[in-house]
């Protein structure tokens, strides 16, 4: 092999992307035909981000050698990368195709299925590349991920546990290791596996997540919000949406019948405060649980970035919501606790925005959410000055804005979940 190829792949094991690319360009220099390089240099690329130029590398690769499995291995990362999970799949898939026994490309293939909630698919993906390699690392942790959301934790742990004993350093597997005992409600375990595959790699995201979560979860009240959402997490998207419009649909339906029949009511109407509460306490205990974890040693650095805007921003809300609450006991500020209330509701939308991939999902969602503040601050304004001027069309006019801002929230509890599993293309 080309010795500036050899010292290319050394240095991308350390993580050296940049020394390795230049190794990679002096041997095409030299050689423009050689399709391995063209493919690694698509890696080093990619690892920068630069799509447009992996891409060409990785088309190169193939154009030079169509049959190189590794090259339309590496066109899929590339088309994951971008957020074309279709393209990712057909390339990955020609790759197991012309090297059916590279495990690598089998469970770059379950992650696929993984990302799509394809559970059993991935799950399968990932034992067809342990039938070639039964200790490769990241086929075992997806085998005990796609394990957990089919509700065979047993089998997940076992997996998990003789991977740890083959590769006691590996930080995935720790976490893979945490997140199953945080399935099984094992908090203290789960954080001491967290923070060792923090230790070992201090950039993984997948742990981070984790601790945060494992923190939270020592809250009963905000354990009882994780099972919920793991829970939902195991359902595929269709059925996710599903749940969420049923729920809503019941709800009206419970209000329809409480007003067809008032004597029904007494019954009916506590249970739809109740769906209320719970609409609102799943989208609120994130922000609150995260805004009390600043307040912890450990949690306060292990809170990402988005999470800590989110928090700042949530705080600022509440600490409004507070000021007008208190405002609504002066005189003639009657109303100003409707406005402490829908300031508090703002933080539905900023949640949902903060779930949003960044790029045109979370524009479109910051849109509604300034949108929103707007309604609720013109309404709000309109309706205190009404109450004290006792003028009956500014009243109705605020109701007006306040109906807007409803469905507003009728579109964040809709068209919001919708948007959060978009991937923009890159």
């Amino acid at each position: 092999m080309n010795p500036q190829i050899v010292r290319a792949l050394q240095l991308m094991q350390l993580g050296r992307h940049e020394a390795a690319e230049k190794e990679l360009r002096q041997a095409l220099l030299a050689d423009p035909n050689l399709a391995f390089a063209h493919s690694l240099l698509a890696s080093c690329l990619l690892e920068r981000k630069e799509f447009d130029a992996a891409q060409a590398e990785a088309q190169a690769a193939i154009g030079l050698e169509p049959d190189h499995p590794f090259a339309h291995y590496m066109l899929a990362r590339v088309w994951k990368a971008r957020g074309y999970a279709d393209r990712a799949a057909q390339a990955v898939d020609e790759a197991i195709r012309l090297g059916p026994t590279d495990a690598d490309f089998r469970a770059f293939r379950a992650v696929l299925y993984f990302e799509a909630s394809q559970w059993q698919a991935a799950l399968a993906a990932a034992e067809a590349g342990l039938q070639f390699d039964p200790e490769h690392a990241e086929c075992n942790n997806l085998r005990a991920m796609a394990l957990v959301k089919l509700g065979r934790k047993a089998e997940a742990g076992l997996t998990i546990d003789a991977a740890l004993a083959r590769e006691p350093e590996n930080s995935w597997t720790h976490a893979n290791k945490g997140w199953t005992l945080l399935e099984s409600r094992q908090v203290a375990p789960a954080l001491e596996h967290f923070r060792e595959a923090l230790r070992l790699e201090p950039t993984n995201d997948y742990a981070r997540a984790g601790l945060v979560e494992a923190l939270k979860a020592r809250n009963p009240i905000y354990g009882f919000f994780l099972r919920y959402m793991l829970w939902m997490a195991k359902l595929p998207p269709k059925w996710q949406f599903g749940v969420i419009f049923a729920g809503y649909i019941g709800n009206n339906w419970l209000r329809g019948l409480a007003q067809n029949n008032p004597e029904l009511a007494p019954y009916v109407m506590p249970m739809t405060y109740a769906y209320f509460a719970f609409v609102a306490f799943t989208w609120l205990a994130q922000p609150i649980f995260n805004l009390l974890l600043r307040a912890h040693p450990i949690g306060r650095h292990a809170i990402a970035p988005n999470d800590r805007i989110e928090t700042n921003i949530f705080a600022g809300l509440l600490l409004l919501a507070l000021g007008l609450l208190a405002l609504s006991w002066a005189p003639g500020f009657d109303g100003a606790e409707v406005a402490a209330l829908l300031t508090l509701a703002l933080a539905l939308p900023l949640h949902v925005t903060f779930q949003c991939s960044p790029g045109w999902p979370r524009w479109v969602m910051i849109g509604v959410t300034l949108l929103m503040a707007f309604l609720m601050a013109l309404g709000s304004t309109l309706m205190v000055l009404a109450i004290g001027a006792r003028n009956e069309a500014e009243m109705n006019a605020s109701l007006i804005y306040f109906q807007l801002f409803g469905y507003g929230m009728l579109f964040t509890m809709i068209g919001g979940q919708l948007l959060a599993r978009v991937t923009p293309k890159r």
